[in-house]
């Protein structure tokens, strides 16, 4: 998929997958899904959309920013310590690779554009 033509990404339609098994939290139980859409590079800079359903999970980071498009929720950090995230539209958050994280959803689907290095 493409940029190159304006998209609403609000509305971009994402297929959601169950969260790998070591992201998932005891709480709630599990059900949590993940969507993905890279959008295009620009600068050596990739960006996309990513989506989570409401629940809850833990990952480990990327070097990215991220502009919060939809739906609300937090994100703790266990390495390093620091204080929790709200996540709401309008919300830019930056995350350092390596960082652990645990992801709780309330208002679903949270959607984000993200900016990150290429992998390429």
């Amino acid at each position: 998929m493409s940029a190159t033509e304006p998209i609403d990404t609000r509305t971009l339609p994402l297929e959601h997958e169950p969260i790998e098994d070591w992201q998932r939290l005891d709480e709630p139980a599990g059900t949590a899904t993940t969507a993905f859409a890279e959008l295009g590079t620009i600068g050596g800079v990739d960006y996309g959309l990513w989506e989570m359903s409401t629940g809850a999970m833990r990952d480990i980071e990327g070097d990215e920013a991220f502009l919060v498009i939809s739906g609300t929720g937090r994100i703790e950090f266990d390495d390093p310590a620091r204080g929790p995230v709200e996540l709401s539209p309008g919300s830019l958050v930056r995350l350092e690779d390596g960082m652990k994280t645990r992801w709780y959803i309330d208002d679903a689907p949270l959607r984000k554009l993200f900016i990150a290095p290429s992998e390429d």
